[in-house]
Formats: C-alpha cells, structure tokens, sequence
C-alpha cells in the first residue's frame, strides 16, 4: 500500500442516482485492532453485502468501519406497510400502545420495488460503482492523517535516540563513579580506605549488576527498526504497536538496574516519550 503511513480515522460520503432511486453511502472508520465492518443495507440489496467488504479488504486492513446505504425512491419516494401477522403476535403478548408497536423493528416494513432482475443487476453495478468512490475517498481521508502522524513518529525515535546518546555517556562514566562511591562509603564507615585489589573486586561486582549497555543496544536497535518500518508505510500498525512494548520492557530493565540516580531520571523520560509514541501508533493502520 504504498510507501506512507495511513490513519485509521476517516469519514466519507458519496451520492447517486438513477431512474428508479437516488442514494448516498456514508462511511465512518474509527481505530480497530482488526478489520472490522458494520453494514447497514436496505433487505432487497442484502446480496451487496459480499462484494462490498471484498472491496473495503482491498483497500484497508485494520479499523472499525459502519457503513450506511440510504436510498430515495424517485417521485413518490419509499412505500411503506404494517406487518399484520408480527402486529397481531405483539397485542396477543400484552402490547397495546399503537406508538410503541410501530416502532418495533419489522412492524413497518418498506414496499419492495417491482424492478425486474435486470433492472435490479443494473442498479447493484451502480450501486458498487459508487461505493468505489467512496472507498476512494475514505482511503484519502485516511492517508492524510497517516501524513500528520508520520513526522510525529519520527520525531519522538529521535527524542528516544537522544535520550540513549546521554544514558550511553552517562554508563561509560558507571565503573570509576561505582568505584568512587563505594572507597567514599568506607571511608564515612569505617574511617579508612578499602584495600585496592578489595575495592576493585567488590566494584566490579556492583558494575556488572548495574551494566545497561545490552539495553542501550537493543533500544538502538528498535529505532532503527521503527525508521524501518515508518519508511515501509501501511500497513505497520500491529508492528509499531509491538515495537512499543519492546521498547517499554527494554527501559523498565534499565531504571531497574540502574545504579545512578541521572540514569534513571534519563529512563523515565523516555518511557514517557515511548507512551507517546505507542499513543500515536495505535492510530496507524
């Protein structure tokens, strides 16, 4: 699908007409896990119901979709009548208010039209005809959003990136500040330095529990992978959405391990970048 982002986010609506009828389709699609599509189709085109989540699967593969057909008869507009037999079931229950019995779903039911077969072939083309356009425009209001989110995506990868540059310099500088700290503690403790070969041993120790620079390393990785997949365009929702948790469970470690209180001040902001960033990638298909 290209090689730029699409949003989930879209509204679209499209009209026709033609000897026998005028209509109008509306689409909303809001964000979705999955694909996920609501047809509401008047009963005598019921059969549409295929063809029209074929062409929306074409085109999309993730929101929540409710997709109306509204359709004019032309000239006298819709023909209505009671249904007698679903009315006289309702009183025989109990029901009494004529006003609350026609608004039970079947009461009143549409006329169906007495086009021919041909006519009503005729009629479906047009019908999937214009749907293609709405589909069209639905695809465009999508992609606009994908273009306001892709810069945003990008620029919170580059605050991530920032922040592993400073937690980088600030872990190199670990090991002598570990060795620094604990010769100072003895000191205040026990009024005398530790032996060196002593002091070396138990730094390194301490060094190795607060090491992050495999954690530094994977973030790195995972920015560069979402560069990747940015670049790659739709659909890469369910991708950034997992990249997000591999980012947060990379940072946790790191503020857990994490023997510096400047380190772990650098991990807490960009775990609150990363949910900015997870925020903004549930909205790409």
């Amino acid at each position: 699908m290209g090689n730029s982002l699409s949003g989930m986010t879209g509204f679209a609506r499209v009209s026709g007409s033609s000897e026998e009828l005028s209509w109008s389709w509306e689409v909303r699609s809001v964000n979705g896990k999955s694909l996920d599509v609501r047809l509401r189709l008047p009963s005598e085109f019921s059969a549409l119901d295929g063809p029209i989540r074929k062409r929306i699967s074409k085109d999309f593969s993730r929101g929540n979709m409710q997709v109306n057909l509204n359709l004019q008869r032309g000239g006298s507009g819709h023909s209505y009548r009671i249904n007698d037999a679903l009315l006289d079931k309702l009183e025989k229950r109990g029901a009494k208010d004529l006003s609350v019995l026609l608004t039970v779903p079947g009461v009143v039911e549409e006329v169906p039209s007495d086009m021919t077969e041909e006519e009503k072939k005729a009629l479906q083309f047009k019908l999937i005809e214009s749907f293609d356009n709405l589909c069209k425009q639905l695809k465009i209001a999508r992609d606009d959003e994908g273009k306001a989110l892709t810069p945003i995506l990008i620029d919170n990868v580059s605050e991530i990136e920032t922040h592993i540059g400073s937690a980088t310099q600030l872990a190199a500088l670990l090991p002598a500040s570990i060795k620094q700290n604990l010769q100072e503690k003895f000191l205040t403790l026990l009024g005398e330095n530790l032996a060196e070969d002593r002091l070396a041993q138990e730094a390194a120790i301490l060094a190795v529990k607060a090491d992050v620079r495999e954690e530094l390393d994977r973030l790195r990785a995972h920015c560069v992978q979402a560069r990747e997949l940015i670049a790659q365009g739709s659909p890469i929702g369910r991708k950034l959405d997992f990249l997000s948790q591999e980012f947060n469970r990379e940072t946790n470690t790191l503020c857990s391990k994490s023997a510096d209180i400047e380190l772990t001040q650098i991990g807490l902001a960009m775990k609150s970048v990363i949910e900015q960033f997870r925020e903004q990638a549930a909205n790409v298909e």
